[in-house]
């Protein structure tokens, strides 16, 4: 059973638990808004939400009508340096919300630059502080340091953690020594906003065969877009009608040379907006994720959503994500040979993609269902929730976590 410091929990009694989520855009404001849904059904909460006015889903978050506590962030690096003035005066008004309303956890759906700001009036009414944690460490090639020292302090001062898969679990475990009573798995599933009805479930899964591949998502050294270039160049010998879209913000200088010589190559290289994607997934029939290294994919998830199946390389979290035969294939290995063989395979084969896209829809059936039973069987303790039953995920993966278990206060 989970309390608090300050305030004791009667047998029996509801726990007051805060959605907590101030970033603006991208895939973290799905999460929150697909988490927000699950857990307002469910009884043992008095669920509230606190987000920011600037996210590009307060209309939908605000639509689920639950009690919170708004606040108004920036929308860019100028407005965010203007804004620092008004930190001291939110986290008294925010002390004042939680203390109010007698707030016995914290749930934060992915971090914000704010957050350290704010911990200590967490602490202050006595609430218990759980996290999700979509990356434990930097990526390769991200530089911007500050962010590493800043996850890892609020990592420490958490008192239990939500990871999106067992990868980040262990990459947790190994750089902050967590105890696994204070961890629990719980994969995403699709972003609902997303969904396209004529393809979820392989209701219209065209006849012509695939050829319309994707790549979205920032553009960076880890993210293996000169592996992908190297497949398509590979492809595209024996598949004349094949084509590449390139779709996010990045620098795209050192693949220059190789997007000059390839021929069907279309490139937005900018920040993709939020009313863009449905025309982007739309115009694709299969999504690359030719990573070096990886968490968990955001892309995957969308994917999913759209009925796209996605060919993917071995590392990381997607050897949990993809369910080869189901929603897609992995590769034999982080290479351009090797994304070029698995994406060959579902290019000649028409009745395997068909089983890829009908796919798609049962093994994300559930999936968010199966997130919220987890993370409220965690933030209570009870220790009644069961493993995932699927096949997406092996028993090795949910060493370590397999079970909802009980917070445990850290030592201080």
């Amino acid at each position: 059973m989970v309390g608090t410091d300050k305030r004791k929990i009667s047998h029996g009694r509801k726990r007051n638990l805060l959605l907590w989520y101030w970033g603006r855009r991208g895939g973290g404001a799905h999460y929150c808004l697909e988490v927000a849904r699950e857990l307002s059904k469910r009884d043992e909460f008095n669920l509230h939400l606190s987000v920011s006015r600037d996210c590009d889903l307060y209309p939908e978050l605000k639509a689920l009508g639950l009690p919170g506590f708004d606040v108004d962030t920036y929308h860019d690096v100028g407005s965010a340096a203007l804004a620092l003035w008004r930190v001291p005066r939110i986290r008294r008004r925010f002390q004042d919300y939680l203390e109010a309303n007698g707030i016995d956890l914290v749930l934060c759906t992915m971090q914000h630059l704010w957050n350290p700001f704010m911990l200590p009036a967490i602490r202050k009414v006595g609430a218990r502080y759980v996290v999700t944690i979509h990356d434990a460490a930097l990526h390769p090639g991200e530089c911007f340091m500050p962010y590493q020292w800043w996850l890892d302090w609020e990592i420490r001062r958490a008192d239990g953690y939500v990871v999106l898969s067992d990868h980040v679990g262990s990459v947790l475990r190994a750089r902050h020594h967590t105890p696994a009573d204070r961890m629990t798995v719980a994969p995403s599933g699709p972003f609902s906003q997303f969904a396209d009805t004529r393809r979820a479930g392989g209701k219209a899964c065209d006849a012509r065969p695939p050829r319309r591949l994707l790549f979205f998502g920032r553009i960076i050294a880890y993210k293996g877009l000169d592996l992908l270039l190297d497949a398509y160049a590979r492809l595209k010998v024996r598949y004349p009608d094949l084509s590449l879209a390139i779709h996010g913000a990045g620098d795209l200088s050192p693949y220059k040379a190789a997007l000059d010589r390839l021929p069907d190559v279309k490139v937005e290289n900018r920040y993709i907006a939020e009313e863009d994607l449905p025309g982007i997934l739309e115009n694709a029939d299969l999504v690359v994720l030719p990573y070096r290294e990886a968490s968990q994919s955001g892309v995957l998830v969308l994917a999913e959503a759209a009925g796209l199946p996605v060919v993917g390389t071995p590392t990381g979290a997607l050897v949990e994500q993809i369910v080869p035969g189901v929603n897609g294939l992995i590769a034999a290995g982080v290479s351009g040979e090797a994304l070029a063989a698995s994406i060959a395979k579902l290019l000649d084969d028409p009745a395997l993609y068909r089983r890829c896209v009908e796919g798609i829809a049962h093994n994300a059936e559930d999936r968010w269902a199966e997130a919220g039973d987890r993370i409220s069987g965690f933030l209570l303790g009870d220790g009644t929730v069961a493993p995932v039953a699927s096949p997406r995920y092996s028993a090795a993966s949910m060493s370590g976590a397999e079970r909802a278990l009980p917070l445990r206060r850290q030592a201080r």
